[in-house]
């Protein structure tokens, strides 16, 4: 067991020490010591560091923070704890359930939609019974959820956007787009904790008849099953009424791209496809809670060409998407296309098809200057002089 006379004193080594105890099942106690005895940040570190583990003497600590103003979010959102969980998950209920039924008769305060979001932040990534049944709820109750609304939210506001964290917003919410909350929340759930219950739950919804749970299903095959497989087995529906709840998972992901003469720090050694996970809660003055994961993946290059073709077309609004640049087109199905291409393709029939596919699309769909999406398209896919 860890020695609590081997932590530095005071300041920000003893807070990144205590950080660093919660990697470790054995050291619950002296964690759950630090957590009454601390103060300020190392107190929250403590606290931090040991909803990490599974310690059930905590749980009473877990549901009290849970009912607080700011429903312990700093503390409880990156834990995948099943004590944390199973503790929480009776509040989570609670609070979902009256905001259901207040959805019916008018929008949302700026506190209830505050709620919320708290709600969705701290069912992340948590797999335990009580948490897969809150799941269930809302999908049981999408028409609900899709009646969701706020009050404006500052002078002016006309309150056409509805977000679940300030990384995942809609900016023209719709009854049918803002029923998909459930599963993109799933969806990240499973990228940051890929869990056989977590996975097992996205198949079960779906087969239920939630189409909307095609998402968190194709995020699930996608980390877990061999690229091949997935694109066989997802490729047909292209083209179908299903096809953009394949997009809303594919704005998940992110080609991770390093020029050859890059010389700076790395996040990992290698370019490839990644799923992507940043979510953050923040008032300023207030509150900043970030979960951030980046998972990488394996993705058959094959669905390039299928997702680059008929330009001409009119493309399907991709609403549920993660944005990695600056300079976006939001909603933009091309702004997804981007977002998983390699910059660099060797392969020259894909380049060509894919230059000629942006520039068609660039004369087409005229956008502000502000907006990158094309002009990085045909820079990279560009013909070499």
């Amino acid at each position: 067991m860890f020695n609590l006379s081997d932590l530095p004193e005071k300041g920000a080594k003893r807070e990144q020490a205590i950080l660093r105890l919660g990697s470790d099942e054995a050291n619950g106690p002296v964690l759950f010591e630090l957590a009454q005895t601390e103060k300020g940040k190392c107190k929250t570190a403590a606290q931090k560091a040991l909803a990490l583990l599974e310690y059930e003497a905590a749980s009473p600590l877990w549901a009290k923070l849970a009912k607080g103003k700011f429903m312990g979010i700093a503390i409880l959102t990156d834990s995948c704890s099943n004590c944390v969980s199973e503790s929480i998950a009776p509040v989570i209920k609670e609070r979902l359930s009256s905001l259901l039924n207040e959805s019916t008769q008018r929008p949302f305060t700026y506190k209830e939609y505050e709620q919320l979001n708290f709600c969705f932040a701290l069912m992340l990534g948590k797999d335990s019974p009580q948490m897969l049944e809150i799941y269930r709820y809302l999908a049981s109750n999408i028409k609900l959820v899709s009646k969701f609304k706020h009050e404006p939210l500052y002078d002016g506001d006309k309150c056409q956007t509805f977000a679940i964290c300030d990384d995942l917003m809609l900016y023209q919410a719709t009854q049918s787009e803002i029923a998909k909350i459930p599963a993109i929340i799933l969806t990240a759930s499973i990228i940051k904790n890929p869990s056989d219950k977590l996975i097992a739950l996205a198949y079960e919804l779906y087969e239920n008849n939630h189409d909307s749970f095609l998402t968190p299903v194709f995020m699930a095959d996608i980390i877990t099953k061999e690229a091949a497989y997935v694109f066989e087995h997802y490729s047909p529906l292209l083209g179908s009424k299903k096809e953009v709840y394949l997009f809303n998972a594919l704005g998940m992901l992110n080609y991770k791209y390093y020029p050859d003469d890059w010389t700076y720090w790395r996040s990992r050694p290698d370019n490839g496809m990644e799923a992507h996970l940043f979510w953050t809660n923040y008032r300023y003055g207030t509150y900043e809670v970030r979960t951030y994961k980046i998972r990488h993946v394996n993705f058959d290059p094959r669905w390039y060409s299928l997702l680059a073709t008929n330009p001409l077309e009119r493309k399907p609004k991709v609403t549920w998407q993660q944005y990695n640049r600056s300079g976006v087109l939001y909603e933009s199905y091309d702004e997804m296309l981007l977002s998983i291409l390699p910059p660099k393709i060797d392969d020259a029939a894909l380049k060509a098809q894919l230059y000629d596919y942006f520039k068609v699309r660039s004369e087409h769909h005229k956008v502000a200057d502000s907006i990158s999406v094309y002009k990085d398209a045909l820079k990279y896919y560009a013909p070499e002089s």
